[in-house]
């Protein structure tokens, strides 16, 4: 893993995080064209969960780096895999390189976590350290992404974030410097308390002619500002609910630009696809056999909860043909996908369809689709394949748009329900990541990172 060096010196409750890391991807959105960004605010845990939704905004479609300066806010602390304690504190007073205290999160895309570090972090020394310039120019040489969450009271944040492309705020948080364009958002923050009448209702009311009344009978022209009032509150409901729904599409729609997926941008760019995918940490090299690459996969952890069981429908001698029936014939049917396989020294396609924990699943399934005539029913097209390439992590709201993106271009990706309600876009299926590397071509092509994983999830 590389990440963006020092350019050259010339001398509370699940509901509550969720909807605030969906608030920050929202405002993350907008900052396809910035390379160091500032997330300050008044309260550890909301402005670390602020932060992420930002960092995984923009990891969708390139490098970004979640710098903690908070002192180990537990959101940021959850995404760390162990290993080196050392952190940013650690890598401004004793100069650790960003390389060395990076923690991958796959999960979110090309996102690396920097934690706090074995020192508490020392604004007086950190914001006002020249090595902020450096890291810059670093980020922007590169087209990459530091974001730090950081406290907006800590001393002399505004010196960095003069230097910056600006800050966010959490909630109803000020900070010194962050005016004009330096404020590039505002996330979560407490709504205006509407007025007592709505402003419709009002207008409505004193247009209406008010005829006269006898003082024996209720004032008509009391009740006929009554209902206009009670229309306008009502057009007024109408009016907030049609832009809360449009705001969260806004928020969740997976093809504005800035969360276009990571090849799309890469030809908008201009650049060849296969040449500028990174090495990861699951992508290594097989001495034994001459330097060949060699997968594995990215979070063992997840192994024991893994969904392997899959049923082979169909085989087709050439990718061409398991594209077709990927688009025409594989509608309705759960989780379709395709993988290369070798069948007496010949690559073929097979077409598998299903994700399960139990053999059990996966013949009920095959069962089903016999009695269709879709698979014949026999035991061996049922296969244990417990590997897939990750391509991201999403929304559920999300989900139908992104497969119809893939299934247009042939892509054999699928999505898999999370526990937490959100979902995992997988491509493929194998057996083994010898398996696996059979398929590491189509992937570069494809411009999608070949970070092989477990699977796991629900079948939609």
């Amino acid at each position: 893993m590389t990440m963006p060096m020092d350019a050259p010196d010339s001398s509370s409750g699940t509901t509550a995080d969720e909807a605030l890391v969906d608030d920050g991807m929202r405002v993350g959105a907008g900052l396809d064209t910035a390379n160091l960004v500032l997330v300050l605010g008044d309260e550890p845990r909301r402005t670390a969960l602020a932060a992420l939704g930002v960092a995984r905004a923009q990891a969708r479609h390139r490098r970004v780096a979640l710098g903690d300066l908070l002192g180990d806010a537990e959101p940021i602390q959850q995404l760390l895999n162990g290993g080196d304690p050392h952190g940013l504190a650690d890598s401004f007073v004793y100069g650790v390189s960003l390389n060395k205290i990076a923690h991958a999160v796959p999960q979110y895309g090309d996102l690396y976590v920097l934690p706090s570090g074995s020192e508490v972090p020392a604004y007086e020394d950190i914001f006002t350290n020249s090595r902020w310039k450096r890291l810059a120019a670093g980020f922007k040489e590169t087209g990459a992404l530091l974001v730090v969450a950081a406290p907006a009271s800590a001393a002399h944040v505004a010196d960095v974030v003069g230097l910056s492309d600006g800050a966010v705020l959490v909630d109803a948080a000020e900070a010194a410097g962050v005016e004009g364009g330096k404020l590039l958002g505002r996330i979560a923050a407490q709504p205006e308390r509407p007025a007592d009448v709505p402003i419709a209702a009002v207008t409505e009311a004193e247009a209406a002619p008010e005829p006269p009344s006898s003082p024996s009978a209720p004032s008509r022209g009391g009740r006929w500002r009554r209902i206009a009032a009670s229309r306008g509150a009502v057009l007024g409901i109408g009016l907030t609910l049609f832009l809360v729904v449009l705001g969260i599409w806004f928020a969740s729609r997976p093809f504005a630009r800035g969360n276009d997926p990571l090849w799309l941008r890469r030809q908008r760019g201009g650049t060849t696809v296969a040449g500028s995918v990174p090495s990861l940490d699951s992508l290594g090299k097989d001495s034994a056999a001459g330097g060949a690459e060699l997968l594995t996969p990215a979070n063992l952890a997840d192994s024991a909860a893994v969904a392997p069981y899959a049923v082979v429908i169909a085989r087709f001698n050439t990718r061409s043909g398991a594209e077709s029936w990927l688009q025409s014939q594989a509608k309705g049917l759960p989780t379709p996908t395709f993988v290369p396989v070798r069948i007496q020294g010949e690559t073929w396609y097979a077409a598998l369809v299903g994700s399960y924990a139990t053999h059990a699943e996966a013949d009920s399934l095959l069962a089903a689709l016999s009695a269709q005539g879709l698979s014949r029913a026999d035991s061996n097209n049922i296969v244990r394949a417990p590997f897939a390439f990750l391509v991201d992590s999403v929304g559920a709201a999300a989900v139908p748009g992104l497969l119809k993106y893939f299934n247009d271009r042939a892509l054999p990706v699928y999505a898999l329900r999370q526990p937490n309600g959100s979902a995992r876009l997988y491509a493929g299926a194998f057996e083994s990541p010898a398996q696996a590397s059979l398929y590491l071509d189509a992937i570069r092509t494809s411009g999608l990172r070949p970070v092989l994983v477990y699977r796991i999830g629900r079948v939609y």
